[in-house]
């Protein structure tokens, strides 16, 4: 039982006792012939709404849809980035309605590993005789070699171009022989040459199908006359020129090919690449010299997305490029009659 006191106060009007319980929360003061009891609060006074926290925004509850989630960062409790667990269970806590568990399932297709190349033939594969050689019978994608396979089988195949339609410095059909092209010793103007004497000897007068006389650096530049480089070409074979020098290459254009680079942007998807490659700005002539220009590559919708710089030579017989790697894949140099 509490401890109770009693204290006597002397009043103008008289005398009276009061009880004090030590205890007591009441906090009492004594006015003249008043008591006034004022109650200690201890609620506070102003009650702070709870912040409501969102649960992260790459995983709804109520998604029904396990596409929209990323099976390779979904997971909090993962420890191993390399494995996808298909089905796991979260715990999101949110102040207004408590911790809400969510379990959440994942679907994940991914391509077995390719084997190819280890002797064993597996599923997808035609052959696999476990070398890496791409001139016998079963080259490295593990297909049975065929003419148009881009890959040249020794003892029954001269070339190989995947094209074989006798074009140009390209394959005859059936891949048994060499298309038309320089050396040959015949001379094929409207492929470009000026001369051919059937070798490759230089200071004879007739270097690489162009004469000797030819101004600056005209007589070094290579043909390109793949027949997909043309804008009319319909080859669906997608093809990029990283194969080109980082610093440049005098270039031009032959046969298939073109004659020279078209000075309006491409349509996408042409030249047997994705990005075409055409000239943005006009044809130097003879006595220009050598003038610098840019090479825009047609993207996305914008004719210039890309763009290198290039230096360009009319050579009187020809124009040639001095042709860089373009900076990205697939990128291409197009041509056009």
């Amino acid at each position: 039982m509490a401890t109770r006191g009693i204290v006597f106060a002397h009043l103008v009007s008289g005398c009276f006792a009061v009880k004090i319980d030590t205890t007591d929360t009441l906090s009492t003061s004594i006015t003249t012939d008043t008591l006034t009891d004022t109650i200690t609060d201890t609620l506070p006074t102003t009650i702070t709404t709870p912040t409501t926290v969102d649960p992260p925004t790459t995983i709804d509850p109520t998604d029904t849809a396990p596409t929209t989630i990323d099976p390779t960062t979904i997971d909090p409790t993962d420890t191993d980035p390399t494995t996808i667990d298909p089905t796991f269970t979260t715990v999101f806590t949110d102040p207004t309605i408590g911790p809400t568990s969510v379990t959440v399932t994942v679907t994940v297709t991914t391509e077995p590993p390719s084997e190819c190349g280890n002797g064993i033939l597996e599923d997808g594969e035609e052959c696999d005789d476990g070398n890496s050689s791409d001139t016998d019978e079963c080259p490295t994608n593990c297909k049975i070699a065929v003419c148009g396979d881009g890959f040249v089988r020794a003892g029954s195949e001269v070339c190989d171009d995947k094209i074989n339609d006798g074009s140009y410095e390209g394959c005859a059909p059936g891949c048994s022989a060499l298309g038309p092209r320089c050396g040959d010793g015949v001379l094929q103007a409207d492929e470009g040459e000026l001369c051919d004497d059937g070798n490759q000897t230089a200071g004879d007068g007739c270097n690489a199908c162009l004469t000797e006389n030819l101004p600056g650096e005209c007589g070094q530049a290579v043909a390109l006359a793949q027949p997909g480089r043309n804008v009319a070409s319909q080859i669906e074979e997608v093809e990029c020129d990283l194969d080109l020098p980082a610093e440049g290459q005098w270039s031009r254009f032959v046969g298939s090919a073109g004659s020279r680079m078209p000075t309006v942007a491409p349509p996408q998807f042409s030249c047997g690449t994705h990005a075409p490659g055409w000239l943005n700005g006009t044809e130097p002539a003879p006595a220009d010299g050598v003038v610098a220009r840019e090479v825009c590559f047609h993207w996305e919708g914008e004719s210039c997305h890309f763009k290198v710089p290039i230096a360009v030579q009319n050579c009187g017989p020809f124009v040639m490029y001095r042709l860089p790697t373009p900076p990205t894949c697939a990128l291409r140099y197009c041509g056009v009659d």
